[in-house]
């Protein structure tokens, strides 16, 4: 599917494989499943850190507790997630939407505990603190594979659009208890959330899509994911979010936010609790069969 302005122009193989790496970084902190023992230490090891912060605070719906100096990216942060909350609201009654955003310069990153798990740059959330963790300066993705983004710290880049993906792991695992325990299921489900809403404010430049023409991914199914993960490589990782993407942007003009209700309804307690394929099938199955011929 053509989607020409959501995909991110990438200049040489090294820079798609430097980017898609970052992309697993990010991705080893999702909330995938139960919290281990492990996760609850690394999580209590943030708290820990950001407590010796000193950070100053934007006060709004959606709080921003960011690094000196860095007022206007926070407004620019700020603004986006606001609207993406409000636009949630709408659809979603009683979503508490109470978590915070950490704006933080390499230092504070560094103090925050947050630099081995995660590369300075990426948007990062963290569903049991209920916290996002994004970098402040906006160079920062840029410098790790070459590349420079020149704009002023009032506007976006499709980098930080990726917090709505981080959002939607928040929304739908720590306030909708929709863990789906399937990973491409749960990386699938949080871009959804985001094209949701930027399929109503295109002014945005939404989710970064990373891939590259002719490119012919070694490992291509979900049961290939599913056992290895980020295990795939970086760069097939990332043809793999790509897909993920393209398929939302498949449902999306038949369900809307619809289908994100229908996923929390089917885990709910009285739900189906059918497979997160079977049910896309169930629901489009023209769309999704002909997507999964595509993961042959």
């Amino acid at each position: 599917m053509e989607k020409t302005k959501m995909i991110l122009k990438i200049k040489n193989m090294k820079s798609i494989i430097t980017l898609a790496a970052i992309l697993i970084t990010a991705a080893n902190t999702y909330a995938q499943r139960p919290y281990s023992d492990s996760e609850r230490i690394h999580d209590h090891n943030i708290e820990e850190g950001i407590t010796t912060l000193q950070l100053q605070t934007l006060a709004g719906k959606v709080p921003i507790l960011y690094s000196k100096g860095y007022l206007v990216r926070a407004k620019a942060i700020q603004s986006i997630m606001q609207q993406c909350v409000a636009f949630y609201e709408k659809k979603f009654s009683g979503a508490p939407f109470d978590f915070q955003i950490f704006l933080l310069n390499y230092n504070d990153w560094q103090k925050a505990n947050l630099s081995e798990l995660v590369s300075y740059g990426m948007s990062d959330a963290e569903p049991l603190i209920n916290k996002i963790f994004m970098a402040a300066d906006k160079k920062a993705v840029g410098k790790l594979f070459g590349e420079t983004d020149n704009s002023p710290d009032s506007v976006l880049s499709d980098f930080d659009c990726i917090a709505l993906h981080e959002l939607g792991h928040i929304f739908l695992i720590r306030y909708n208890h929709t863990n789906l325990y399937k990973m491409w299921a749960n990386e699938f489900l949080a871009s959804y959330f985001a094209i949701c809403f930027f399929e109503q404010n295109k002014n945005y430049p939404g989710l970064p899509q990373v891939g590259e023409t002719g490119y012919t991914p070694k490992y291509r199914t979900l049961a290939d994911f599913e056992g290895l993960y980020t295990n795939v490589g970086a760069q097939n990782y990332g043809w793999y979010q790509a897909q993920f993407q393209n398929l939302g942007y498949e449902l999306y003009p038949k369900f809307k936010t619809r289908l994100i209700k229908e996923f929390i309804n089917n885990a709910s307690p009285s739900g189906k609790k059918l497979d997160p394929q079977v049910l896309l099938q169930h629901l489009a199955p023209e769309i999704m069969n002909q997507w999964l011929k595509g993961m042959e």
